[in-house]
């Protein structure tokens, strides 16, 4: 009796010790944090987290043809469809988002993203993540590994600011390597990955 007690008393204590991988199930996405998408959910964009106010962690489907991402700033989707769940190793777990975004100005749309949740949830250095959600539903340890590649990409931002045109070369490289992880990840087909790269090169 006495030690069904203090199994019960501990149970809490141990679940909430263990390490909650992020899951789809039922078309809900659970992050390790206890967060919830789900269709009819509303999502808070905050600010990209960029030097250049671009999005680091939230990226528009390629078959849009667009980059510009820093155009979501303080705005809202609508979430109507969640698909293309993907774990690609490293913590870089994404998810395909489809909805209705309202811009900061009231303006509307049609949008198609996809949404690296784990880190776009984390804070960096003390800053708002670029998706808003309760504190308590921030993964701790992302967060430690979203601060420490923030100070690697500024470090490396600041050797290439001379500039505009080297700024741009630098956000092309981004996009191409962000298509190039989402077609090892299955999410792309190789003629799409090619086709979009040559879109952004022909950019520069």
């Amino acid at each position: 009796m006495k030690r069904s007690l203090i199994i019960l008393l501990l149970s809490p204590l141990l679940s909430s010790a263990q390490q909650t991988e992020p899951r789809f199930e039922n078309d809900t996405l659970y992050t390790s944090g206890g967060y919830k998408i789900y269709k009819g959910q509303l999502l808070h964009l905050a600010r990209g987290t960029s030097d250049a106010g671009y999005f680091r962690f939230v990226k528009f489907h390629p078959g849009l043809g667009r980059n510009d991402t820093y155009i979501l700033e303080n705005s809202t989707i609508l979430v109507s469809k969640l698909r293309n769940f993907k774990n690609s190793g490293s913590d870089n777990y994404s998810i395909r988002v489809t909805g209705t975004v309202t811009y900061k100005d009231g303006k509307q749309a049609e949008t198609d993203i996809f949404l690296d949740f784990e880190k776009a949830a984390a804070s960096l250095a003390g800053q708002p993540g670029e998706l808003t959600v309760p504190e308590g539903f921030r993964n701790r340890q992302l967060q430690t590994v979203a601060v420490e590649t923030k100070k690697q990409t500024v470090a490396n931002d600041t050797k290439k600011q001379d500039t505009p045109a080297d700024i741009k070369k630098l956000l092309v490289a981004d996009e191409i390597k962000k298509l190039f992880d989402l077609y090892k990840a299955g999410a792309l087909t190789k003629e799409e990955y090619e086709a979009q790269k040559k879109k952004l090169l022909e950019r520069q």
